[in-house]
């Protein structure tokens, strides 16, 4: 009987105590990291808007694999072209993020920021320098490089979702 109670003991605590797992030989698996999880955090309740100023062949944004990882995640994505359509989505309803490549916010940012919604403006920079990078960051807190990872938008989308959920709490 005693064997029994320490063998429970110790089965429970390398099962609370396991953070990772062995995957595949020599990788690291870290349990809890993949896109399945994201789904129950803050971007599921997000939705999305993705700006184009125009129909440009190779845009980070029109990336048809980002899109569909964003569909999979988010509550709703709309992808938009132009300031009608633009103008159309934020009237529409609620948006709570936006994406745009930071070319293009210039001539919409007075748009956003007088949006009934007030979105998130999440700005998408083609090969910046660290310099730049730094100073977008700043004034947008969520800024990425063109070439980030589904997860690193996953990860920033939701950030923007939690700060967004956040300040409306305190309103």
């Amino acid at each position: 009987m005693q064997r029994l109670t320490v063998s429970a003991l110790i089965v429970a605590a390398a099962a609370l105590s396991a953070t990772a797992a062995l995957a595949c030989g020599d990788k690291l698996l870290a349990v809890g990291r993949g896109v399945r999880f994201q789904r129950a955090n803050a971007a599921r309740e997000a939705n999305l808007v993705i700006y184009s100023a125009t129909a440009r062949s190779g845009a980070p944004l029109g990336n048809s694999k980002l899109q569909i990882a964003l569909k999979s995640v988010v509550h709703k994505l709309q992808v938009v072209q132009g300031g009608s359509q633009l103008d159309q989505a934020l009237k529409s309803g609620r948006v709570d993020v936006v994406l745009v490549e930071f070319g293009d916010l210039a001539g919409i940012a007075r748009e956003l920021q007088s949006a009934p919604s007030k979105p998130a403006i999440l700005p998408i920079l083609v090969k910046p320098s660290k310099a730049e990078l730094a100073a977008v960051q700043k004034e947008y807190r969520f800024a990425l490089k063109a070439g980030a990872d589904d997860f690193e938008y996953l990860t920033s989308i939701n950030e923007a979702m939690k700060v967004k959920l956040r300040s409306n709490g305190k309103s």
